[in-house]
């Protein structure tokens, strides 16, 4: 065996090899068992990280995309928003409790995102901004930012992962469809058709009414004596001699009326001023003479009752009234007494 020879301030001597490697091994066991730190693990004063759970997704699913900031203590950090990205719905968000690792802080911001879209989608980098004590000047801080890393997710379909079977096809385009001219057409059709059928069925009613008139029995008197006999009773009653001006020119609107009626067949107690005007129109028994006084008798009684307008002139409508009659019916004879006496 070699021998090697070492000189020392303390003494000279010649060791043996075996305790040279007895030596170098306590040296060994001296070094592993001294504390010592590695230049790449010292800690940044702040680090980001981000991740994506799951590992899978398909259109529908909720992606939690996690922000995780790991500061030291005396670093404060803000909540970071993340900005729409096509392809991911924002539906919530959040933080989690901080807790401590290796004396720093940690925070963990999460996000909830539904997913829209298939294929590859990135949420790019995000800045995180922090307030960090100023190392220039005591008890004052200032503002940093650092970028939370690039986060990438793959969305699959839901067609791929069935294997794409065969009776599953894309949406088809959108067809153009024409005006439906000929459904507007039977619409407009079938409103004239209703119109007709109301215009019809007013026509109807119309024409009912007077033949309700027409077909009723004759009375015992006939037109000319039951409107003599009503001009005579009002008479007798003297009501614009007591001042019931009003009462007496409605009962004689009503006894004219009546007898319009009952001569002519038509419903005049019912009809308006107007409208026995316009039936007068087309009216071949009467005479233009005879239609313009039951025009003109049937208006001023009009403007006593309903506008409650004073007798003009003294001038009583009765006496018009009972030259109509004699006038609309020269043929028969009127004798006398069927005439109310005009005293």
């Amino acid at each position: 065996m070699k021998n090697v020879t070492f000189r020392t301030t303390f003494s000279e001597g010649v060791i043996p090899f075996s305790s040279l490697s007895t030596l170098f091994a306590l040296f060994a066991l001296l070094v592993c068992l001294t504390p010592f730190t590695i230049a790449g693990e010292n800690l940044n004063p702040v680090s980001v990280t981000t991740r994506i759970t799951p590992n899978t997704f398909t259109l529908g699913d909720i992606a939690t995309y996690t922000i995780t900031v790991q500061h030291d203590a005396d670093i404060h950090p803000a909540a970071p928003d993340i900005p729409p990205k096509k392809g991911l719905e924002f539906v919530s968000k959040g933080e989690n409790p901080p807790r401590t690792i290796n004396g720093q802080t940690v925070h963990e911001y999460w996000y909830k995102l539904r997913v829209d879209d298939i294929g590859k989608l990135a949420l790019p980098a995000i800045p995180v901004s922090f307030d960090a004590p100023d190392p220039k000047e005591s008890g004052k801080t200032i503002q940093g930012t650092i970028l939370a890393p690039e986060a990438n997710l793959e969305v699959q379909s839901l067609l791929a992962i069935a294997g794409n079977p065969e009776g599953i096809h894309d949406i088809k385009p959108l067809e153009e469809i024409p005006p439906p001219w000929i459904h507007y057409l039977w619409t407009a059709l079938g409103v004239l058709a209703l119109l007709a059928l109301f215009y019809f069925l007013w026509r109807k009613w119309k024409s009912r009414s007077i033949s309700q008139f027409r077909s009723a029995a004759v009375p015992a008197l006939t037109p000319e004596q039951l409107a003599y006999k009503e001009l005579e009773a009002l008479r007798t009653k003297g009501w614009l001699q007591i001042g019931r001006i009003q009462d007496h020119f409605f009962e004689l609107s009503e006894i004219f009326r009546r007898y319009l009626e009952n001569r002519y067949q038509f419903p005049a107690r019912e009809w308006t001023t107007e409208e026995i005007t316009a039936h007068f129109k087309h009216f071949p028994d009467l005479s233009e003479n005879l239609k313009r006084q039951a025009q003109t008798i049937l208006t001023q009684t009009d403007r006593v009752k309903f506008a409650k307008a004073e007798q003009t002139d003294g001038r009583d409508e009765m006496q018009s009234v009972t030259n109509f009659i004699k006038q609309a019916w020269p043929n028969q004879p009127v004798s006398a007494s069927q005439v109310p006496n005009r005293s």
